[in-house]
């Protein structure tokens, strides 16, 4: 996948695949630090086998299929650009389910960081498709920021929680209100 913007697309629709209603995603572009900081975790059933059997591209859960590449791919787009991928135990997990946090870091300036492509497209997306899923969302670009939680929106915006195509519409422009196009998000 050339966009970062598709692996967090691809960690989200593993993460409902998990059955999870709580998603959160944090991207954090820090020119200062030089850092992209992209984290996605979830309130799922977490992993049933080691995490370096997940990150195998010949492991897959899905049903008839052979590969994984989703995590492996992510994995070396990320030290492809001087960086990290890691898995541990989400915040948002409970007894019954523990959840998934991926993190990934990376050299922001690195000239083999893949671009992060229409990341307020991606989540507009995820959010029409998947309405019963509480999404949270925190985005940072150096001084910037921009916090959404889908449910408050859709109070903030009159609409019903299950309506996705405005909810869509609304994270859309709520991210390039407040993160601008500057490229780096949308």
């Amino acid at each position: 996948m050339r966009e970062l913007s598709l692996h967090i697309l691809d960690l989200i629709e593993n993460s409902i695949r998990a059955q999870a209603s709580i998603i959160a995603v944090r991207v954090a572009a820090l020119p200062e630090e030089d850092l992209l900081t992209i984290v996605v975790e979830d309130n799922g059933n977490g992993l049933k086998v080691p995490a370096e059997q997940v990150l195998n591209p010949f492991y897959t859960t899905k049903n008839g299929k052979r590969t994984g590449l989703g995590l492996s791919l992510f994995k070396a787009a990320a030290e492809q650009a001087g960086g990290r991928l890691t898995l541990g135990k989400s915040a948002l997990g409970t007894a019954r389910h523990a959840g998934l946090k991926v993190t990934v870091e990376m050299v922001l300036r690195h000239v083999d960081r893949n671009p992060l492509g229409d990341l307020a497209g991606t989540l507009a997306s995820v959010v029409c498709t998947n309405p019963d899923v509480d999404f949270r969302f925190d985005l940072q670009l150096d001084s910037r920021a921009c916090a959404i939680r889908a449910r408050d929106l859709a109070a903030q915006l009159g609409v019903d929680p299950q309506d996705g195509l405005a909810l869509a519409r609304g994270v859309r422009a709520r991210v390039a209100g407040e993160l601008g196009s500057s490229g780096v998000f949308i």
